[in-house]
């Protein structure tokens, strides 16, 4: 190909991406010609995480945990929490809690309850706040392979499948609550 040609090719390239950048900014006025050459990127995925419970940790006043006919109970005070040997262990239990997702809502209805472990529940975590109504979690059974944990919020609430890894942070916090062996 020769000069000639060469430049015929540039003068239609040139043409084509000028049309085309016009056409899309009819459209769309607020596009700038850098958008011809972006490529779309993908929502992160911290971002299409739907969270099982949205309160502000700093807000909780109490933490109550049952477990069969256990309960263990702490007040938020001036120096961290009391009766705890380590405060942050519950500090760290409620930032696990703002982390857990909803994997799954799941329409279940009360005479199914037991089937997902929550009738009766095998835990129940209450968090008192300061500025507005209490927080119940109710605990059921795991899925069926494992990965997850069958929750209810509140008494009569919303059933959903969330991480198994709640079952861990809520072990720790117990451990915390019930003090040395």
């Amino acid at each position: 190909m020769r000069w000639r040609g060469t430049l015929a090719l540039l003068a239609a390239v040139v043409l084509a991406a000028t049309w085309l950048y016009r056409d899309i900014a009819r459209d769309r006025p607020d596009t700038g010609w850098q958008t011809l050459f972006e490529m779309p990127q993908p929502t992160p995925p911290a971002l299409l995480v739907t969270h099982l419970l949205a309160f502000d940790p700093a807000q909780v006043s109490a933490v109550t945990l049952r477990r069969g006919a256990h309960t263990w109970r702490t007040e938020r005070t001036a120096g961290g929490w009391s009766d705890v040997e380590d405060p942050r262990a519950i500090d760290e239990f409620l930032r696990a809690l703002t982390q857990l997702a909803e994997i799954l809502p799941i329409d279940v209805t009360p005479a199914l309850l037991a089937d997902h472990g929550l009738a009766p529940p095998r835990a129940a975590i209450e968090l008192a706040r300061r500025d507005g109504a209490p927080i119940v979690v109710l605990v059921g059974g795991h899925n069926p392979p494992s990965t997850g944990i069958y929750v209810q919020l509140g008494n009569g609430g919303p059933v959903a499948l969330t991480g198994a890894l709640l079952t861990w942070d809520l072990d720790k916090a117990e451990r915390a609550l019930r003090g040395p062996p």
